[in-house]
């Protein structure tokens, strides 16, 4: 409990006055023994043990009366929760906050949406019982530490603001450990406000044992998550996939991939409302939802045919989330999907040319050239979708090079070269091939099936990833500098599937996943995020001595297609990028082509959805899409994440009124009224026949 008077609690001493006053009345009066009296005794101690009860409890309705004018001039606050404000007011206060679109779900009543009011009761809290506590803001988008001069301030910075981002709590938790150790914060309380949506703590990642490491080694550091998981009654959230132009023999149309995700209740269909926003020109469909998704792929609408180029928007009504009502895209010439395959062996390079120059869209031009390491130097770095890597690792100015071309969004694919793992690219390097026994081979126990070159199809089918069989692989190692699990060696192998670390500086963008593992927990299919793009590193190769990746041909086609195609969404007049990707500088360049993204302030353009051009290209910028699932984290996992660190879970709803650390000086003071009232009673005279003297009970 937190008072925000507590210099008035040294006064608790006071408490003991009444029994101070009782004893010096007692001493007032000299006894005088009488001997007509002595016949007395007797009855009266027959009456002492009823009439000593009567004294202490009129001794401690008195001591009450005081202990709650005490407590209750000294305000004391409290809270929905046991101990959270006990100890006193923390040195430091690192506030982690998730400003992710999820966080945007709305109360209807109130008008406020989570990451609201989290900040409101935050900020209500600190003023109240920690204003002299040093205030650190970790938001999700800039991923730093930003000293507040107050707790006031936070309702006013713009670092607090919404956006329509993804959040990363693993590495939000990551900048407040570095922040702890760098500047010795001593006692700290980090709170963490969040819906606990389970894309964002990433539970079963491999970062959060490096976390605890990094936690547990600081005393006094305390977790209280802020958590909202409450969905609203009633939401809808839209989002469209690769929107392409189509011509006709006399008309054209834009062809694109709906889908309606919806929470709340569930039980009978609903009816929507869709507007489509073509070029300022305004439809309005009607779509049914049964159970919690609805998925058009394929759905048309009809366009100006002398309209090569253009933008447009989806919306919905408003509903309990108004971050994801709207779905922006634009739309251009198709360009040319170029791959270049940098091989030795031009024959080994054949397989990966075919599937990359077979565009799965009939109007679609792809084109795939093979050239030698040597040639390197004469690849359209700025044109290029993706690169295939079937070589010794580049020298350094090709690595460079590579580099750079990753970081602006697009892939790189390793292939291992047969007999050879010299060399190293960026901390990773091939190491010894590994055969399986004669008749015998390797299975895929494991891919990752949400996301990236493996995922489920549209239809939600899985890809046949399974029946793939593996007779050598090649292991991929990682050095000391990329190795992110604690206490790693050189050489160690990425983590298992579906996890993710981080390590070093700037790792928040060097993210190792691996996609897909072998039985054994062999990583096959290994990525690195770095920036917005990635290396991928495929542990074998698809010929028939190394895999069945040519036999079963749908995995080996579908990876590359969906490689290139990511790769030529950054490229041409026409790209989509998730809001957050963009830098703040570039964003502000560029021009506003529809009136909603004319009316955002330049400097946040690049965290809400528009649509923007600049010279000959057009952008889109829309929410990631992994921000549309309700998955959230379960109490299990939280224990196994924070494991030993001393942490409390604040279950608050978005909207709801009460504050976190209310003062209940009422309380206090109802105390005092009833241990008065309760005094006065017990004074009353006694009206039955009694031999006790009659002042003794007031003579306390």
């Amino acid at each position: 409990m937190t008072f925000l008077q507590p210099l008035l609690l040294l006064a608790i001493p006071l408490i003991g006055l009444p029994i101070l006053i009782h004893l010096i009345n007692q001493n007032r009066h000299r006894t005088i023994h009488w001997a007509a009296t002595m016949f007395l005794i007797q009855a009266r101690k027959m009456a002492t043990g009823m009439a000593r009860l009567r004294y202490i409890l009129i001794l401690i309705a008195r001591m009450l009366t005081i202990a709650g004018l005490i407590f209750a001039v000294s305000r004391p606050l409290s809270g929905g929760w046991l101990a959270l404000t006990a100890g006193g007011v923390p040195d430091t206060t690192i506030i982690v906050l998730d400003r992710s679109v999820s966080m945007e779900h709305t109360d209807q009543g109130t008008g406020r949406s989570r990451r609201r009011t989290a900040i409101e009761k935050l900020s209500q809290l600190l003023q109240e019982s920690a204003s002299s506590t040093h205030l650190v803001l970790i938001d999700s988008v800039t991923k730093k530490p930003t000293k507040l001069d107050s707790a006031s301030d936070l309702l006013e910075s713009p670092l607090v603001q919404d956006s329509a981002t993804a959040s990363d709590i693993p590495s939000l938790l990551q900048a407040a450990a570095d922040y702890v150790s760098e500047n010795e914060t001593g006692r700290t309380d980090v709170w963490v406000c969040s819906d606990l949506q389970a894309s964002s703590w990433d539970a079963s990642g491999g970062r959060w044992e490096a976390l605890r490491s990094a936690f547990a080694s600081r005393q006094g550091v305390r977790f209280n998550l802020l958590t909202y998981t409450d969905l609203p009654k009633h939401n809808v959230a839209v989002s469209l996939r690769n929107v392409h132009r189509r011509a006709t023999a006399d008309s054209a149309e834009l062809v694109m991939d709906l889908k309606l995700t919806r929470t709340g209740d569930l039980s009978q269909p609903f009816r929507v409302p869709l507007t489509f926003v073509i070029n300022g020109a305004r439809t309005t469909t009607e779509l049914e939802i049964s159970g919690d998704t609805l998925q058009r792929n394929g759905h048309i609408i009809s366009v100006d045919r002398d309209a090569t180029k253009g933008w447009g928007r989806v919306e919905l009504p408003q509903d309990g989330n108004p971050a994801d009502n709207a779905f922006t895209f634009v739309y251009a010439e198709p360009d040319v999907h170029r791959t270049v395959i940098v091989a030795d062996d031009p024959v080994a390079a054949e397989p990966f040319r075919i599937a990359a120059a077979t565009s799965q869209q009939k109007n679609q031009n792809s084109e795939a050239i093979v050239l030698a390491p040597a040639q390197a130097s004469q690849i359209l770095w700025d044109s290029t979708a993706f690169i295939v890597w079937m070589a010794a690792m580049p020298d350094d100015a090709t690595a460079a090079q590579l580099k750079s071309y990753v970081q602006s969004g697009r892939g790189l694919l390793f292939v291992p070269v047969a007999g050879l793992t010299a060399g190293e690219f960026d901390g990773f390097r091939w190491n010894e091939w590994k055969s399986a026994d004669e008749n015998s081979h390797f299975s895929v126990g494991q891919w990752r099936t949400d996301s990236d070159l493996l995922a489920n199809t549209r239809s939600g089918s899985p890809l046949p990833v399974s029946r793939l069989q593996v007779r050598q692989y090649c292991p991929l190692t990682i050095n000391a500098t990329n190795q992110n699990q604690p206490g790693g060696e050189p050489g160690t192998q990425p983590p298992s599937a579906g996890t993710s670390t981080e390590s070093g500086a700037g790792a928040a963008d060097r993210i190792v996943s691996v996609l897909a593992q072998l039985d054994g927990g062999i990583p096959l299919l290994t990525r690195m995020s770095l920036g917005d793009g990635a290396y991928y590193f495929l542990g074998t190769r698809p010929e028939p001595e190394y895999s069945t990746m040519l036999n079963q041909g749908v995995v080996f086609y579908v990876m590359i297609q969906r490689a290139i195609a990511q790769g030529a969404a950054i490229l041409g007049g026409a790209s989509g990028r998730n809001c957050g990707t963009v830098p703040d500088d570039l964003m502000q360049q560029w021009t506003a082509l529809d009136p909603e993204s004319l009316e955002i302030v330049p400097s946040r353009r690049s965290l809400l959805p528009g649509v923007f051009q600049s010279g000959a290209r057009q952008i889109s910028l829309n929410r990631p899409l992994t921000e549309d699932d309700s998955q959230v984290v379960a109490d299990e996992q939280l224990e196994q994440m924070f494991g030993t660190l001393d942490f409390v879970r604040i279950q608050d709803q978005s909207g709801q009124q009460s504050s976190l650390a209310s003062e209940i000086w009422r309380l206090f003071l109802g105390l005092m009224i009833f241990a008065l009232l309760a005094e006065a009673v017990l004074c009353l005279p006694d009206r039955s026949p009694s031999l006790a003297k009659p002042n003794q009970a007031t003579s306390l």
